[in-house]
């Protein structure tokens, strides 16, 4: 069995889990925008802001770690994402999200095949 190959499955599995849950709760602050009052509405776009940074960060340290082009502009499709969010275009943010989210789903989906392929999952 080739042990790079175990390894990098292993690291794109654990960072595809980890960024869906993150997605996840990026999913549930959109949500939440609509319901706030006028008043609230700047310190949401600001929480949201700030998770999407985090979850960017994120993104860009699994693209470095795993290279090639499958995990390369998913920080930029979840800046797309917020930046409707504060247009209040919150239907369009959402289709963004949902297209993210389905690219990490597939990424993960891949190390999971190769490591159940493998016998170690």
């Amino acid at each position: 069995m080739n042990s790079e190959g175990v390894k990098r499955n292993i690291l794109g599995f654990m960072y595809a889990e980890r960024l869906k849950s993150s997605l996840i709760i990026a999913g549930q602050l959109l949500d939440v925008l609509p319901d706030l009052s006028e008043g609230e509405s700047p310190g949401g776009l600001k929480v949201l802001g700030s998770f999407v940074e985090g979850v960017g960060n994120e993104m860009k340290l699994a693209a470095h770690v795993m290279g090639g082009p499958d995990w390369d502009g998913l920080s930029g499709q979840l800046d797309l994402m917020e930046g409707y969010a504060r247009l209040g275009q919150i239907e369009a943010a959402r289709q963004e999200l949902s297209q993210t989210l389905s690219r990490v789903t597939t990424l993960g989906a891949g190390a999971m095949t190769f490591l159940k392929n493998a016998n170690l999952l």
